[in-house]
């Protein structure tokens, strides 16, 4: 399970959904992470997808995925396309999961200026209207 952020308003723009994809936005909603493996060699895929880039088997299956990986690379973005003009600037980052997948995804609660190679952790950001991921610090021990 991931931690679920509730955030005010909504999202600009929705990411799309097809068949496939409905599973991991409901789920990501539900604060589960999840993408598709391959059945047959047992290839992890993201975005998830019905076949296998490696091996071209067409049997996948859901895997859940754990929240954690470490800041790749970052940049903040002023010049947005207009229907995020409210949301700029915009922090985004590129997150080496610990399962060997890359994410690109916002940067919330101090990731934004956190240092190459910093421990994140995957979030659920759930607006009004839908839910998407972004990463923030990875908390340690107990708190």
């Amino acid at each position: 399970m991931i931690a679920v952020i509730k955030c005010t308003g909504k999202l600009p723009r929705l990411p799309r959904h097809s068949q496939l994809t409905r599973w991991f936005w409901e789920g990501l909603d539900q604060g589960v992470l999840q993408t598709t493996r391959c059945a047959d060699c047992g290839r992890l895929s993201f975005p998830p997808r019905p076949d296998c880039p490696d091996c071209l088997g067409e049997r996948t299956e859901w895997q859940i995925l754990p929240p954690s990986g470490t800041l790749y690379s970052r940049t903040r973005i002023h010049v947005v396309p207009e229907a995020f003009i409210d949301a700029a600037p915009l922090d985004v980052g590129i997150i080496d999961h610990d399962a060997g997948l890359r994410f690109l995804c916002w940067l919330v609660e101090g990731a934004q200026t956190a240092p190459l190679d910093s421990r994140l952790e995957l979030v659920a950001l759930r607006y009004a209207n839908g839910t998407v991921f972004g990463a923030r610090p990875e908390v340690t021990g107990n708190a």
